[in-house]
């Protein structure tokens, strides 16, 4: 789940060619914590907080976000967060990462990451980062047992 959270911030902040070329260094990004929040018996919001080192000289303002996240081409999530975050340049901040689970609609994704299995993943959405909008589409696999390595 936090390769999840650290795929969404890198692919936004760091891994488009804009970003890349205005603002030539990409940012450092650690996961900080995991904390839940609005739990009930269907679902949860499970908040990835990230460390984020902005190696730039220039200050990176996080607006806002919308993405929605694939396990093998079902639904996991789906979120738009508002929250703003300054990204002072040089230093670090924390950036919150807010992902909505259905426990229905995501079981069948948790049971294959549970079981060591090999996931399918497609994170797309967009990131509205210095006044730029900023498409964003990954798609990979990655398994459980290779984050606890």
């Amino acid at each position: 789940m936090k390769h999840i959270a650290v795929i969404i911030l890198m692919i936004f902040l760091g891994g488009c060619s804009y970003l890349q070329n205005r603002y030539a260094q990409k940012p450092e990004i650690d996961l900080a914590e995991i904390h839940f929040q609005d739990t009930t018996a269907l679902s949860t919001t499970m908040v990835f907080v990230l460390s984020v080192k902005n190696p730039n000289k220039i200050d990176l303002n996080v607006e806002e976000m919308t993405y929605e996240i694939q396990l093998d081409g079902k639904e996991f999530a789906k979120a738009r967060s508002d929250k703003k975050t300054k990204i002072p340049a040089g230093e670090t901040a924390k950036v919150e990462v807010p992902l909505p689970v259905n426990f229905l609609k995501a079981i069948g994704g948790i049971t294959k990451v549970l079981g060591g299995e090999d996931v399918g993943y497609q994170i797309e959405g967009s990131a509205k980062v210095s006044g730029f909008t900023i498409p964003f589409n990954e798609k990979g696999q990655f398994n459980m047992s290779g984050l606890k390595k």
